[in-house]
């Protein structure tokens, strides 16, 4: 499907962030659902499209030619303060809680990364994948659709997920290529409306599909109940960017979405410790960790280690925003 290229220097449109705020809180739900009751059909149907689109967005936003225009060292400097450093931290906390920090730990964070962090190195890795590349957007996914699809068949989605040798790095470095290398090429096409509705249809194919697979082990229809969903979700980002709709509260997790998913399972242990459970906890924890944000975002230091913005960045409305800006500071 062909898709709009955004625009750069065009006004920061809340589209985006109501999307990303909508995925961070359906990721929160489901870690919740799965405190509660590790099995159910809500865990499963998150499960089937949440990470993918994050993934799919990364690509979607990054400016791929301007980060080739830098050198590396710049463009790790680029996200280091903003993403890096706050993902550093957090790993370090929770691997302090959960008494596992060791002197291999700089190593593991980033080969093997503990529950939900492995989104930030494998971002990262695919960031500078295709920042030292030297092929084109067609080409990574042209290389991208075979080698991932093999990778989903070998490691496994969902039920039957595996692990074949201890050395290899985390299945998520070699099973998400496909959504960030199609987000990229999303971003740089020109769009056909008359193929959105057929896309919808199809994405509504794979999602009823995907939850039928909920009682049943079969792997192979795993990969392209997933495939059939998501992929014509990520080419639906164009039509969201264009959105001119704002909800103020899930906007504003969007914007500071890294903090939201860095911290949110700190905020649910803290709360269970207390002994808070169910709705209750979820409550608590979602209210706790928005007055801490707003408390943090006046503070530039512990901004720096939270992973939040800065109070003009959460508060104000939309206003002009080089497209780079929004892909290299907030891939996440």
């Amino acid at each position: 499907m062909h898709i709009d290229s955004p625009t750069t220097g065009a006004q920061r449109n809340s589209g985006i962030d109501v999307f990303r705020g909508t995925l961070v809180l359906l990721v929160i739900l489901g870690h919740f659902s799965e405190l509660i009751q590790r099995q159910n059909l809500l865990t499963w149907m998150g499960f089937g499209f949440r990470m993918p689109l994050f993934i799919g967005l990364t690509g979607y936003l990054f400016n791929l030619e301007r980060a080739r225009a830098m050198p590396l060292i710049a463009l790790f400097g680029k996200y280091y303060h903003r993403l890096i450093f706050p993902w550093l931290v957090a790993c370090v906390v929770h691997l302090t809680l959960t008494h596992e920090l060791t002197w291999f730990t700089p190593l593991v964070i980033i080969l093997w990364p503990p529950f939900h962090m492995w989104f930030v190195p494998v971002m990262l890795g695919f960031i500078f994948c295709a920042r030292i590349s030297s092929l084109d957007r067609g080409m990574l996914l042209a290389l991208a659709i075979p080698a991932s699809i093999a990778a989903m068949y070998s490691f496994g989605v969902a039920h039957m997920i595996q692990q074949y040798q201890p050395w290899l790095p985390d299945r998520r470095y070699f099973i998400y290529p496909i959504y960030f290398t199609f987000g990229t090429f999303v971003a740089k096409h020109q769009s056909d409306p008359s193929k959105r509705w057929l896309a919808l249809c199809v994405a509504m194919i794979g999602l009823f599909w995907w939850a039928r697979l909920y009682n049943q082990t079969l792997p192979m229809a795993e990969v392209a109940a997933e495939l059939t969903l998501c992929i014509p979700l990520i080419g639906f980002l164009p039509w969201v960017r264009k959105l001119a709709i704002d909800v103020p509260a899930i906007s504003s997790v969007g914007r500071d979405s890294l903090f939201f998913y860095l911290w949110h399972p700190l905020a649910f242990g803290l709360w269970a410790s207390l002994g808070f459970g169910g709705p209750a906890m979820l409550v608590l924890s979602l209210l706790s960790m928005v007055l801490f944000r707003n408390m943090v975002a006046r503070r530039p230091w512990l901004r720096n280690i939270f992973g939040v913005q800065p109070p003009e960045a959460t508060g104000a409305p939309p206003r002009a925003m080089p497209r780079d800006l929004e892909a290299a500071e907030q891939p996440l």
